[in-house]
């Protein structure tokens, strides 16, 4: 068979249609909290109240009597799971000492699951949930940045697959001092949540001690399936684990949510299917984009050339694990210069540990440097997108080598033509106090590209199927 007749397939080249998109609009996709087994059971999580502290008094007693209730389980009656923290980190957990649900008494974050209740079915569960009573012992909690920003530091361990902070590069205070014009800005960015339409949910389908088949919320089967078998001590290929659709993660599903662990725990004691979805309130009682106070330093020359870089990050993470981030490298993959500085340092708050959030880093680091951008072009009278040419990167200073790939020239050429940029000064007004017109900005991500594996079957009717552990990551 020829190069020729391999590509020129009715397929190559042309467009077809989604192929969930028929399923999707029509309402036939099945999501986590969509599937059903027999004699299946809904789970409902109490959350506590508070946002530091200890739970001194859990009265349960008037749940436990409501016909339907199935079981109440809490750190007063969890069962035996791993407690080490090696079986609840997963592939993406930063360095430190995972959440483990139902564990002791302590309180470490608003939202935190404390009880969970199982009914015949969901308005059993709910109900009963609220009739569960919590007497706590309410510690004084940091939640906000700016009341620990002092005991800020380097995290000791660095969060694998980060790129890590830049060594420095030149003389950047010299160089800043030396600069015809300088900007110094100080950028704060809040906490973000994903808060997709599908919110998170487990269906455990008990199907023996030894197994157990889940549909799960998740951008990763194979990371949930390995997080439920070091936990509850299952053989991995004893687990399965589907995602065959998710109602948007934005990177919320990278990690396992603790309602996997918990409709594990409940089928695997009930020794029957249990469902288990998180209300919307809940969907704020986990990982987030975190909190940043950002400081950026810039130094250019009359002619409008950097002379300096200084990119200082503060990141705010949860009391138990170093969530951590690239923020602070972007500016070597865009700007080129010879003197350029950076840090990034964590700050403890008593919340939930942040997660990955579209864009990770970037999305924050990009912000505050694109924004400094703009106003040392602006110091330097320069138009923004000339001073970004002018400044442009044709080599990645970080990793100190070409690029693969970089079309980012040619993005600006195309999109200031398609906005007719060059008449962006005329087309500028005001309406009262309120001024109108055109401004740009820079986004840029890595192309990655990390080890998978597939196997493909030839069948006698000439079909070839091909299996992946792939995840629908919420865009199909």
């Amino acid at each position: 068979m020829t190069n020729a007749s391999i590509i020129s397939t009715h397929h190559v080249g042309k467009p077809v249609s989604r192929y969930d998109g028929t399923d999707k609009v029509t309402g036939r996709a099945r999501y986590a909290a969509d599937f059903a087994a027999p004699g299946m059971v809904h789970a409902v999580v109490v959350s506590a109240e508070i946002a530091l502290g200890r739970v001194v008094e859990l009265d349960a007693t008037a749940a436990e009597r409501l016909e339907g209730v199935l079981g109440i389980f809490s750190h007063l009656n969890c069962p035996p799971v791993a407690t080490r923290d090696k079986a609840y980190q997963d592939q993406v957990s930063p360095p430190g000492s995972p959440f483990r649900p139902f564990q002791d008494d302590r309180v470490m974050f608003d939202g935190q699951p404390i009880a969970l209740v199982v009914g015949v079915d969901y308005e059993t569960a709910r109900h009963a949930a609220r009739l569960v009573r919590a007497v706590y012992q309410q510690d004084a909690a940091s939640t906000q940045m700016s009341t620990v920003i002092t005991n800020a530091y380097v995290p000791p361990k660095k969060r694998f697959g980060m790129n890590g902070v830049p060594d420095q590069r030149g003389e950047p205070e010299d160089a800043l001092r030396a600069s015809d014009i300088r900007v110094d800005a100080f950028y704060e960015t809040p906490s973000a949540y994903h808060n997709p339409m599908e919110m998170h949910a487990t269906t455990a389908i008990w199907i023996s001690d030894k197994q157990i088949h889940v549909h799960d919320k998740t951008q990763g089967a194979q990371n949930s399936r390995n997080y439920i078998a070091a936990i509850f001590g299952y053989d991995k290929d004893d687990v399965v684990v589907e995602a065959p659709y998710i109602g948007g993660a934005f990177g919320s599903g990278l990690r396992p949510q603790y309602q996997l662990f918990l409709a594990v725990l409940a089928a695997r004691e009930l020794k029957r299917p249990v469902q288990l979805m998180l209300s919307r309130q809940q969907m704020f009682s986990f990982g987030h984009r975190p909190e940043t106070h950002q400081t950026v330093s810039l130094g250019a020359t009359h002619s409008g050339a950097i002379a300096s870089i200084g990119h200082d990050v503060i990141a705010a993470t949860s009391t138990y694990e170093d969530y951590q981030e690239d923020v602070v490298h972007w500016a070597e993959l865009l700007y080129a210069t010879k003197n350029a500085r950076y840090s990034y340092q964590l700050t403890k708050l008593d919340i939930a540990t942040p997660s990955d959030m579209r864009a990770p880093g970037g999305g924050l680091g990009m912000f505050a440097i694109e924004s400094a951008i703009d106003e040392l072009a602006e110091a330097a009278g320069k138009d923004p997108l000339e001073f970004r040419l002018q400044n442009y990167s044709e080599r990645d200073q970080f990793e100190d080598r070409p690029f693969s790939t970089k079309e980012l020239r040619r993005c600006f050429s195309e999109g200031a033509a398609a906005f007719g940029w060059e008449h962006r000064q005329e087309r500028g007004h005001s309406v009262g106090p309120v001024k109108l017109g055109m401004g740009m900005a820079t986004g840029i991500w890595e192309a990655n590209v990390l080890p998978t594996n597939a196997l493909a079957r030839r069948q006698p009717d000439g079909r070839i199927e091909i299996e992946t552990a792939m995840a629908d990551i919420g865009t199909g």
